[in-house]
């Protein structure tokens, strides 16, 4: 989205909007710009949510070392537990629950000395409800400098 854009859709200027940019980008929060995909369009249909424990002798991996060893296409996010009997969390993406399957076996068979496969969420690409971080930039923008705690957000049917 331009910043005419962001600017449209909060009711500010865009060159207010370039100014709240690079503050942000000087605090650190703006990082960076990532393309955002439409995973439907690209073909893929399936989202793989695996959760791993970390075998003895690779559990002493630093972030950095984990983050050069665990590649692939097909890993949309990696994270790191600090404790547990879950060590990692990894989302893919697939084209079909074969191609899935077929990953699946050659990862356990080829790397199960490293890692155990704990838990396999398997999810339809149609299941995403929200992928969209907009709501968030928005209530950091309106509370900048702002110590403000979280707070559930009601739901627009009060009945519910």
């Amino acid at each position: 989205m331009n910043r005419s854009e962001i600017g449209r859709r909060i009711g500010i200027s865009s060159q207010a909007v370039g100014k709240i940019e690079k503050k942000l980008t000087e605090k650190g929060i703006i990082k960076g710009f990532n393309v955002e995909l439409d995973y439907e369009r690209m073909g893929i249909g399936v989202i793989a949510i695996a959760m791993f424990r970390i075998r003895a002798g690779w559990d002493s991996l630093s972030e950095t070392d984990m983050g050069k060893r665990v590649k692939g296409p097909h890993i949309l996010r990696l994270y790191r537990f600090p404790d547990g009997d879950i060590t990692h969390m990894v989302v893919y993406g697939f084209r079909t629950i074969k191609e899935m399957d077929h990953y699946f076996h050659i990862l356990q068979t080829e790397r199960g000395h490293i890692s155990e496969l704990v838990k396999l969420h398997v999810l339809s690409n149609s299941s995403v409800m929200k992928d969209d971080p907009s709501e968030l930039f928005q209530k950091l923008i309106d509370e900048l400098d702002s110590d403000a705690l979280a707070r559930p957000s009601k739901p627009v049917d009060e009945t519910w």
